[in-house]
């Protein structure tokens, strides 16, 4: 209420002094200097917040307005769904380290709400109360600033002179879209350094509004010393509302074995209201109840271990830390989520779960472990890709990896064709499947870079294939597994260093042995990629590449490259569709002596449709993907395609040619509902 009493203060002085001032209303050429001002005081500064560390309290009051089922599937608020309660109350005390290019990190300290198991609560929407307002985008990877140089095209502004050294800057997007926000600013007119500053903006199922509080000098005016926000979260017929408080550059709690509530009640700011403390007591009283209880109580195996334990898994993203200094790190996405699937008419319906386990041994070394798990209900097929990592030397990035990649089903049409031409018309070849296999790999590489420009990489990889229909090979007299190893070694140059393009040759031969059945050959490819990024939250994604077997035996049947293969667990580039071909059959990737491959993907949140109203207003990234391919089969084969993201899906649409005549389309369907929850 404070802060809304002091808003329509501000605006009803600014109205007086509008009425009865007109010569405060800045004209055009002094809110260009104004803004100049603005725009260059980041610089002025010449300090940088990278690694800039300040101590933070943060509350947040939440209330349940309405809710129903659906919000069972939603990461992070599967406890919330569970309470009887519809008000809650949360405090933290953390560390806060800032960076100039990714988000701010967070050290928790001490953590009470009265959520069972005091879980975290809303840590997607928490992360609005640490705005880079002089960046050019506030938060990450979305919402366009206002305050940036580059931006400006996205706005209009209005100034008012307040007092002789204040100045009033209300901004308003030119177009209105998820990606851009509204409201006001007091700057100071010497320096143009933003004093406080009110957000409003709408974002991945959030309306919120912002109150900033900015530093006043040095480094510590280029971040928050005060954050206000109110939040709404509305989705499916549920209905949250929460308030949240931040203040910064607190001096730092000595370590002490108190109880994160004791903590708490020692820094804490300002005091708790009435209510606060209320629903605090309540939820004390609760726990203490229930911890008396647990003793005596009856088991609920449908409550205990259904409801609790079991649901908990299957609903909620699983993440924690563990070892004696919290030096192991583990993450599983939900077993049931929106995210976990995708459409493509060639795949049909995929499912899709990811875990990730890392262990630290000191601050140069740690042993990771991915697993990404795809089953395609269409192709009946489940897909893996799990490599397990050790990394001896982290500033070179200097490690060893252990990989296996399995369940992608080839298609070659040589191994068939050699029987065709050894048994002739004798037999009725229509009625086998004799062309596809599945493919599994085992591999073994050691990477490290030498400096920022040479990386090396090297290693031996293991090829195993079998037929899918086993007994028609057996009829014929044919093996149905085939196995080969090979050699691999890989270089790649980045010109321009880290953020620079990529450029990256692969040779990879086989070593004779016993069980490859003679399928050697010798493989090179060559492969340029490089994000180019532009202000605003628009890129251009690049990709060229090439691949050629300059050694080939008769009986190597199958033709398999790096660069180029079907994306069964897609890992994305800005999205899991650039640098890929939508439509091509999968039989072709493994069918050609050799490839040519170009594509490109223009990224913008303004583009097409965004620009539409209403429709634009949800709406928050357009791309559009250009790619060209030759193979020794197929000539002048292109892509071209169009999607769009809003806060449930992105959809995508594709059209393929064949020698400049349209050849097939199709659409894609990628779910993004919560995906930053």
């Amino acid at each position: 209420m404070k802060d809304y009493k002091l808003r329509l203060t501000t605006l009803l002085l600014l109205g007086i002094a509008y009425l009865l001032c007109p010569s405060s209303v800045v004209g055009k050429e002094a809110t260009d200097s104004i803004l100049s001002r603005l725009y260059s005081y980041r610089s002025s500064i010449g300090s940088s917040i990278e690694g800039y560390t300040t101590t933070a309290y943060m509350k947040i009051d939440l209330k349940t307005d309405r809710r129903n089922i659906t919000l069972l599937c939603v990461p992070h608020l599967y406890p919330l769904a569970r309470s009887h309660k519809r008000s809650h109350v949360g405090e933290a005390y953390a560390t806060m380290t800032f960076h100039e290019e990714k988000e701010c990190e967070t050290k928790m300290h001490a953590m009470n709400n009265t959520l069972r198991r005091n879980r975290t609560m809303l840590p997607s929407i928490m992360g609005y109360l640490t705005p880079s307002i002089y960046q050019p985008t506030l938060f990450s990877d979305h919402l366009i600033s206002p305050f940036h140089r580059s931006n400006k095209k996205y706005y209009r502004y209005k100034t008012i002179m307040l007092t002789d050294s204040l100045v009033w800057l209300e901004y308003k997007p030119n177009i209105r879209n998820t990606q851009t926000v509204r409201g006001y600013a007091i700057l100071e007119k010497a320096s143009g350094r933003v004093c406080s500053c009110l957000i409003i903006g709408e974002y991945d199922m959030v309306s919120f509004e912002i109150n900033i509080t900015m530093g006043r000098e040095g480094v510590e005016s280029l971040i928050p010393s005060e954050c206000q926000m109110k939040a709404k979260c509305s989705f499916f017929g549920n209905r949250l509302r929460s308030v949240h408080h931040a203040i910064y550059n607190l001096p730092p709690h000595p370590p002490t074995s108190s109880t994160p509530k004791e903590i708490l009640d020692s820094i804490r700011p300002f005091p708790l209201t009435d209510t606060e403390a209320r629903i605090f007591a309540e939820s004390d009283s609760i726990r203490q109840a229930r911890q008396d209880t647990s003793r005596v109580k009856k088991y609920n195996f449908a409550k205990d271990i259904l409801w609790d334990k079991i649901g908990d898994k299957i609903f909620d993203r699983q993440r924690g830390r563990f070892g004696s200094h919290k030096q192991g790190y583990y993450r599983l996405s939900p077993l049931i989520s929106p995210l976990n699937l995708s459409y493509s008419k060639r795949r049909g319906v995929t499912y899709r779960l990811k875990a990730n386990f890392e262990y630290e041994f000191g601050p140069k070394s740690d042993f990771s472990a991915r697993c990404k798990l795809g089953y395609s209900f269409l192709l009946k097929q489940a897909y893996i890709d799990m490599p397990l990592t050790y990394t001896f030397y982290k500033p070179n990035n200097g490690y060893v990896r252990l990989q296996w990649k399995g369940g992608d089903r080839v298609t070659n049409s040589t191994v068939l064709d050699k029987l065709k031409a050894e048994h002739g018309d004798t037999i009725d070849w229509d009625s086998m499947d004799l062309d596809y296999f599945h493919h599994n790999r085992l591999s073994l590489m050691g990477h490290y870079d030498i400096n920022q420009y040479i990386s090396f990489e090297s290693g031996l990889s293991f090829n195993f294939w079998s037929s899918v229909h086993d007994k028609d090979f057996t009829a014929l007299g044919k093996p149905t597994h085939y196995n080969n190893s090979t050699l691999t070694e890989e270089l790649t140059v980045r010109p321009l260093g880290w953020k620079g393009p990529v450029i990256t040759l692969d040779y990879e031969r086989t070593l004779r042995g016993p069980s490859d059945k003679g399928m050697n050959y010798e493989k090179w490819e060559i492969d340029c990629s490089y994000i180019h990024y532009i202000p605003g939250l628009r890129s251009w994604s690049l990709r060229l590449g090439s691949g050629f077997y300059s050694t080939q035996t008769s009986n190597a049947y199958f033709l398999d490259y790096n660069n180029f293969r079907e994306n069964n667990i897609p890992n994305g580039w800005n999205d899991d569709w650039s640098g890929e071909f939508e439509l091509l059959h999968r039989n072709w990737y493994n069918s050609s002596r050799y490839y040519i491959r170009a594509n490109a993907t223009y990224e913008s949140p303004l583009l097409l449709l965004s620009r539409l109203p209403l429709i634009g207003t949800v709406i928050e990234r357009e791309r559009i993907y250009i790619g060209a391919l030759n193979l020794s089969q197929l000539k002048n084969y292109m892509e071209l395609g169009y999607s769009m993201t809003n806060r449930v899906v992105t959809l995508g649409m594709f059209s393929s040619f064949v020698e400049g005549k349209f050849d097939a389309f199709g659409v894609r369907v990628g779910f993004e509902l919560f995906d930053d929850w």
